[in-house]
């Protein structure tokens, strides 16, 4: 791949470059011709939500997520006694953060057995491992009790997995007899988990695995407002022309300040109303790229870093943009919302820093274009075929994983012990150097309570990001692609992601004109692009 930071193009593209293909055409001992999601007759887990914490800040059914200012105190005890039954439970888990202590050097752990009354055996893979970590397991077939395949990508498939209905079928629980319909009741957190986030686990007809659900918020401008007000900045550029300029004004290459991260490539998109990755046109769809404007967008987004308002170093790979933000080099940056706590953890500009999210206007101005609704999971967990007894027991687990925010087994969840892993400051848990170290053993990504909005010490901070939410979410635009299936998609989305990254390289390092992009179109396309729109056209019209 050419220098420019394949980074600076995937959020929000079809051109997601992936591990190679893991399973192949294997069935892996399942049927064959299971390669179909089957979406329409699959009966999804009732809803069930939870009450017994009462939020600050209401969320809504359109996807606006309850707001917390403080944590309850006292926290609401979920469980009277520990879900196991003291036999050892294994769990192929992934983490983006340093791998933590093994379970001996590490009291997290041994203190989440005891909680659990299990023997609690964790493979925990960094993220960089997982395609071969993943495909060794797959290989080797001895899998463990819960097996998180890979993060979603940002077109909602697993990453690397192809023919995964097959093996999914050969090797992994049908779920729907324990939780579809309302035998999901008998795991009331795992009821409460939202419908939307059920709709990712949906194959060959059936449930096939435990969701960690995400707000659909998504990905949002980032926005350092403490610095803007310093430098006089408009926050809210009223169309394009405004935000270069804005791009302009702020950025001071000898003071070392560029106003982005990153390419604002999605920013612009958004500007000029084109979708997420796909738009359903009567039952057509239509990918970003082969609009015409999205030819504006490459042009306009190599015109910034041309202006010279991109960071410099943003073309390398593993660049750190968050630390650029925080440390006020880079004044926007495009990342998820579940980014904004991280921000004020990882904090280094003292008491004063502040952010918030910008919204696009649109290109010409005139209002507000509409932002794009995010997957609605992270990642789902398939459980390893088993025994009626053995899958309950594995449930009850999950369901302890699922307590919501608001009690004593969420708390320990996520933060530790107090006195040991944090402290209560503000209102808030705030970690020790042990919580950050010890806690991070990835059963996060095993399932996981509704995402709510918690900066934990900073009910302002908490505020912004609710407001941003609600001024969002009600005109953001979902995907129609969305929670389904393509399994060429699966095995291409590598090769396809190369051919786009690298054209959009060459066009933002001004190698190549954008008059080259309908050529790069008209080859994605041959190599695969049509027949991943024609499957996802197929599978659309099954729900």
């Amino acid at each position: 791949m050419n220098a420019m930071n394949r980074r600076l193009f995937l959020s929000g593209t079809l051109a997601t470059v992936a591990a190679p293909a893991l399973l192949g055409a294997c069935s892996s001992g399942g049927n064959g011709a299971a390669t179909q999601q089957t979406v329409a007759d699959t009966k999804l887990p009732a809803y069930l939500p939870y009450t017994g914490v009462k939020p600050d800040l209401p969320g809504n059914e359109q996807g606006l997520l309850n707001g917390f200012l403080n944590y309850p105190d006292p926290p609401v005890r979920a469980f009277s006694a520990p879900p196991g039954d003291g036999s050892p439970v294994s769990a192929f888990v992934l983490t983006s953060s340093p791998v933590p202590p093994t379970v001996d050097q590490n009291p997290y752990w041994q203190e989440l057995n005891k909680r659990l009354n299990v023997d609690l055996r964790l493979t925990i893979v960094p993220n960089s491992d997982m395609p071969t970590k993943f495909a060794t397991l797959v290989a080797g077939d001895d899998l463990p009790d819960f097996i998180v395949p890979a993060l979603y990508t940002p077109n909602g498939l697993p990453a690397g997995v192809a023919n995964l209905p097959a093996w999914l079928s050969g090797k992994c629980q049908d779920l729907t007899p324990f939780l579809g319909g309302d035998a999901i009741k008998e795991y009331p957190f795992l009821a409460n988990l939202p419908t939307a986030a059920w709709k990712d686990c949906r194959y060959n007809g059936g449930i096939y695995g435990l969701p960690v659900a995400r707000g659909v918020a998504g990905s949002l401008m980032f926005r350092r407002d403490d610095l803007f007000a310093q430098l006089g900045a408009n926050p809210n550029p009223a169309n394009f022309a405004e935000f270069r300029a804005l791009c302009r004004q702020v950025t001071d290459e000898k003071a070392g300040r560029w106003a982005l991260a990153g390419g604002a490539q999605d920013f612009i998109s958004q500007m000029l109303g084109l979708p997420f990755r796909w738009r359903d046109e009567g039952g057509k769809l239509k990918a970003k790229f082969e609009y015409e404007e999205y030819k504006q967008v490459l042009a306009d987004a190599a015109q910034l870093f041309t202006d010279g308002v991109v960071h410099p170093d943003s073309t390398t790979n593993n660049a750190p943009v968050k630390k650029w933000f925080n440390a006020g080099s880079a004044l926007m940056h495009t990342d998820r919302y579940t980014a904004w706590p991280q921000y004020y953890a990882e904090n280094v500009a003292g008491p004063g820093f502040r952010i918030s999210g910008m919204r696009p206007p649109l290109y010409h101005g005139g209002g507000f274009a509409g932002t794009w609704q995010a997957q609605a999971t992270n990642n789902f967990t398939v459980l390893k075929k088993a025994d009626e007894g053995r899958i309950r027991q594995l449930l009850k687990l999950a369901d302890w994983l699922a307590a919501p925010f608001g009690t004593e087994e969420y708390l320990f969840r996520k933060y530790g012990t107090a006195g040991t892993h944090y402290t209560m400051q503000d209102g808030g848990p705030r970690q020790t150097q042990a919580g950050v170290s010890q806690t991070v053993l990835g059963i996060r990504y095993i399932v996981d309570s509704p995402d709510v909005l918690f900066v934990p010490g900073n009910p302002e901070a908490t505020k912004a990001c609710y407001d941003y939410q609600a001024s969002v979410v009600p005109t953001s635009v979902p995907d129609p692609t969305l929670s389904l299936f393509s399994d060429t998609w699966s095995r291409k989305q590598g090769q396809l992601g190369t051919m786009i990254n690298d054209a959009q390289n060459d066009i933002l390092a001004g190698r190549k004109p954008v008059s080259s992009w309908d050529e790069v179109v008209t080859q994605w396309r041959a190599t695969g692009g049509d027949k991943v729109r024609t499957e996802f056209e197929e599978a659309l019209a099954a729900q």
